[in-house]
């Protein structure tokens, strides 16, 4: 049962013309926030490294599994109370079934200062490499002509922009981080606009911090997105997260995503430049039968200039 339903991922993503999948998605967003919008480039205010791990479905042959890996800081002199532009760069792969999609994403971020809160326009450039391994489903070996190409590294390019908005205990951002629509075709091997082509990504999140003690805090998000084009479209799909925050390092967690999923999260900030999660997932549906739940690792470090220096929590760093 669990080798059909690997195989019936592998056929989902693999009709006559290629239609990729919706943008990466990560239970943790709150620690991954660069992908999902480029304005958020230098929100810390230092340079940031964060590593991701999905590994979703364990159990089913050929589910999903996710890696990233980002980096963003502001530019210029850390000595200046404020720094205008930052960059950023991600790294991210997807593999599903026969497919894979490496995806290679640089950021630019402008921010303005309005009383006490920044407020960020993004813009992000980058590209996918897409491989599917269609000759090695079983379906293949029936003459299905759809089936007997592969196809290796298709070259699609992207855009894509954003806003973010945040002070000291909230944030707000909206996105659109794949902007073009792109189609490939097999049989010429060229990216056209006709027939079924990539789905645009929107996205929608906030967070407000409500400080209960100097020792606790409870910290509601939320990540809303669509996507869609103009023959597909997927069903609006968020997740809503209640996190509590002891001590300004431990922080404890659930998600409930509307497509019948319940996340449990506990993150860490071990010192003031070294931070690490952990998320175990649980699909209420009648897929949680036949696999052992999701697992998903998030690892950070920031290059903390002062050590002494309050470094304010903006919701993904809890000091």
């Amino acid at each position: 049962m669990r080798y059909l339903l690997g195989l019936a991922l592998g056929l989902l993503v693999m009709p006559h013309v290629l239609m990729a999948q919706d943008h990466p998605h990560y239970t943790m967003f709150m620690y991954n926030k660069l992908i999902y919008n480029p304005a958020y480039a230098g929100n810390k205010n230092m340079m940031s490294v964060n590593a991701a791990y999905r590994n979703q479905w364990t159990g089913i042959d050929g589910a999903p599994r996710n890696y990233n890996v980002a980096i963003d800081a502001p530019i210029g002199s850390y000595m200046k109370p404020f720094r205008p532009v930052a960059l950023g760069l991600s790294f991210n792969n997807e593999s599903v079934g026969v497919t894979d999609n490496t995806n290679i994403m640089a950021y630019y971020a402008y921010r303005i200062r309005l009383a006490k809160t920044i407020l960020s326009f993004g813009i992000q450039a980058g590209a996918s490499l897409y491989s599917a391994n269609f000759t090695e489903l079983s379906a293949g070996q029936q003459g299905d002509a759809a089936l007997m190409n592969n196809i290796n590294n298709a070259f699609l390019p992207n855009i894509g922009a954003g806003i973010f908005w945040s002070g000291e205990r909230f944030y707000a951002g909206a996105s659109v981080p794949n902007l073009i629509e792109n189609y490939y075709d097999k049989e010429s091997n060229a990216l056209t606009n006709r027939h079924a082509r990539q789905m645009r990504s929107y996205y929608l999140t906030g967070g407000y911090i409500f400080p209960v003690t100097d020792n606790f805090k409870i910290q509601p998000q939320v990540m809303a997105r669509y996507a869609g084009n103009d023959k597909y479209q997927q069903p609006l799909n968020a997740d809503f997260n209640l996190s509590f925050i002891f001590f300004n390092r431990l922080l404890l967690g659930a998600t409930y995503r509307t497509d019948n999923t319940i996340d449990g999260i506990v993150h860490l900030q071990v010192t003031q430049r070294i931070n690490i999660g952990y998320a175990y997932g649980y699909a209420t549906s009648q897929l949680e039968r036949f696999n052992n739940g999701t697992h998903e690792i998030v690892l950070g470090f920031d290059f903390v200039r002062d050590l002494n220096k309050y470094v304010n929590p903006r919701f993904v760093k809890p000091f």
